[in-house]
């Protein structure tokens, strides 16, 4: 396929040798280091022919006579080379080297198929390694903290930035009909997700309290520095070089986003750098089930959730409130009658004592003797306390995780499944 690169060169300083088109031509066909054969001139259609490289290099002259800050007689020149891909991607960097030599500052590239098809071809690779980090992200998290995971794992800034181009997509994110939130961040941030875990205990009360709680040295780095979440990253990730890595597939994603130019080399290294990553993040994604976060890593994530967990409940109950109202009418009168009730459901947030303390207290109940079920007891016991449910639920999976409490199915006194209740191992 015939490929075309256009160049606008004026002379404003008066250094060029030549001002007629014809002498432009010759002193072209002249530099030995352009042509790989010896180049066919036509001074009527002013143009250069190289037959073994099948390039054509044509020259017509840019009106300069109505500029108005430039000299009027200045020599200016169009120059159009066209030819197949692999041909003129190396030829247009030497002649421009060349016009740049014969004296002409000012150069501007105007068409640039070549880099056009670069940017086509590179482009596909970094959509695709994207998506597989996305994918690999929202897995990762999910499976490892929860539905919850975006407000404890991305930082505010990011999150308000993310919010801010929800309505960047009419169909999916703008209607919420799915979680998009990942897709909205930029490929930088997506990168920044992976290697900013360094610790999951970014809270200086959280070290503060490992410091006092620890019996020596080599427990304390060893919880801090050494334990599952952070050895998991550094394995797979941090060892393997990915932040270099993705930030250098950065740059060159950054140069197809604005449309610059492009050498091969740079589909080259955008290409070796998609299959490394590939490797890394699938080879991450494989060890994933392997990851058991430890109890102290388990507590970090809790006391760094909870200042997001009521507002995350608050979000919830306001697409559920507009999402479930037959009209606008109703919906204003449903909000205003359950707004109160709402509001306080969202703002108490358990300790581990007080939660224990529940539990025994409840299981006193005439209801729950027989068993405490467990979404009965968060969502109606603790919930009609105020208690937010989110935290509730996060804290019982930490309290079963240490062994103090008991998950277990029994039948369901009210339906066709099984239920899952708790209990207190004494």
């Amino acid at each position: 396929m015939t490929l075309k690169f256009e160049l606008l060169c004026i002379d404003q300083q008066g250094k060029v040798k030549f001002k007629k088109t014809k002498n432009f031509i010759l002193s072209l066909s002249t530099i030995e280091s352009l042509w790989t054969s010896e180049p066919s001139i036509s001074e009527d259609s002013l143009e250069i022919n190289d037959n073994n490289q099948k390039i054509k290099v044509s020259v017509q002259p840019f009106d300069t006579s109505k500029m108005v800050m430039v000299d009027r007689f200045s020599s200016a020149y169009y120059i159009v080379l066209e030819g197949e891909f692999d041909n003129i991607e190396p030829f247009r960097i030497k002649l421009i080297d060349q016009i740049k030599d014969f004296g002409f500052d000012h150069r501007q590239i105007l068409i640039d198929d070549v880099s056009n098809q670069i940017a086509v071809n590179t482009y596909p690779l970094i959509n695709s390694i994207e998506t597989l980090l996305k994918k690999y992200i929202v897995n990762f998290f999910i499976t490892k903290i929860g539905t919850n995971w975006w407000s404890i794992v991305i930082s505010t800034d990011n999150q308000k930035n993310a919010k801010s181009k929800r309505g960047n997509e009419v169909v999916f994110t703008n209607t919420s009909k799915v979680i998009a939130d990942v897709t909205l961040l930029s490929f930088e941030q997506l990168g920044k997700i992976i290697y900013g875990q360094s610790s999951i205990f970014t809270n200086i009360q959280d070290v503060l309290g490992k410091v006092k709680a620890a019996e020596d040295l080599e427990s304390l780095k060893k919880e801090l520095l050494e334990g599952s979440y952070v050895k998991y990253f550094k394995d797979t990730f941090e060892q393997n070089d990915f932040q270099q890595k993705w930030e250098d597939l950065n740059f060159i994603r950054n140069k197809v986003a604005h449309n610059n130019y492009f050498v091969q080399k740079d589909f080259d290294l955008a290409s070796e750098l998609c299959d490394k990553l590939t490797q890394i993040i699938n080879n991450a994604d494989t060890s994933i089930d392997a990851l058991t976060l430890s109890i102290a890593d388990k507590e970090a994530v809790m006391r760094k959730a909870n200042d997001n967990l009521v507002e995350i409940e608050k979000e919830e109950k306001q697409l559920e409130h507009q999402e479930g109202k037959i009209n606008e009418e109703l919906e204003d009168s449903l909000i205003k009658s359950t707004n109160t009730e709402s509001v306080i459901q969202q703002y108490l947030v358990l300790n581990e004592k007080d939660l224990i303390y529940k539990i025994r207290e409840c299981s006193k109940l005439k209801e729950f003797r027989e068993f405490i079920g467990l979404k009965s007891f968060v969502r109606d016991y603790l919930g009609r306390e105020g208690y937010s449910l989110n935290s509730s639920y996060a804290l019982i999976n930490l309290l079963a995780d240490k062994g103090k409490i008991e998950t277990y199915e029994v039948p369901n006194p009210y339906g066709e499944f099984n239920t899952t209740a708790i209990k207190l191992i004494e």
